[in-house]
């Protein structure tokens, strides 16, 4: 997953953090010097999204699924409901036919159970915009089909929270296992420990790791 750098069209954040990040005696920092500012929330999807149910309607439909895959399964299910996916179209479609667009019973069930807690406001952006990242991340957990995982990366790509750190994801525990020379991988519990140090901007802490661990592994495509 290469890191958008955004260089001299950097923000003021985007700023900050590269120079907050970069003067840590830290084995992250030379990396961060060397990239300069990146845009720690872009993240292209192949779809086109409009608000946190569709948001969260594709990253359910897109498990265990290749890219494309679930690309033509969420365009399916859009046309199906008639042109978005909203938490009104979804409650009124019958799961049967929501199964005819690609999706399992699993996913459908876990879509209309979110477009039901959507409909009663619990995914609307004012609201959590007045929300910590600790109360964002445990009324998102608590909702059908959304894991840890899927909430970090809503709060970081999609609410654009500078603070996210998803300690569990593979790319990022072997990035700071390599940068850190570390003999073996080092564990959620221990880099979620030392991702102290990146605080207020782990969210870019975490995009400049995918982008070291993508190098390390693609240096032809850098």
């Amino acid at each position: 997953m290469t890191t958008i750098r955004t260089g001299k069209h950097a923000t003021k954040q985007q700023r900050a953090a590269f120079k907050y990040l970069g003067a840590l005696d830290d084995s992250l920092a030379s990396w961060v010097r060397s990239t300069g500012p990146i845009d720690a929330y872009e993240m292209p999807l192949p779809v086109n999204v409009s608000g946190p149910l569709e948001w969260f309607s594709f990253t359910i439909a897109s498990r265990q699924l290749s890219r494309a895959s679930a690309a033509a399964i969420y365009n399916r299910l859009v046309a199906q409901l008639g042109g978005s996916i909203t938490a009104e179209r979804v409650i009124a479609t019958d799961e049967q036919s929501m199964r005819g667009v690609g999706l399992s019973y699993p996913k459908v069930r876990a879509i209309r159970g979110l477009a039901e807690h959507a409909d009663d406001g619990l995914l609307e952006l004012d609201r959590l915009a007045a929300m910590s990242d600790a109360e964002i991340q445990t009324e998102l957990i608590a909702l059908p089909g959304i894991g840890p995982s899927s909430a970090q990366m809503f709060m970081m790509r999609y609410l654009h929270r500078p603070d996210i750190f998803p300690a569990n994801d593979v790319a990022v525990r072997a990035a700071v296992t390599a940068l850190d020379g570390l003999d073996k991988r080092i564990t959620p519990k221990a880099v979620e420990r030392r991702s102290e140090l990146w605080r207020p901007y782990r969210s870019y802490a975490t995009s400049y790791l995918w982008g070291y661990i993508w190098e390390l592994h693609h240096p032809s495509a850098g």
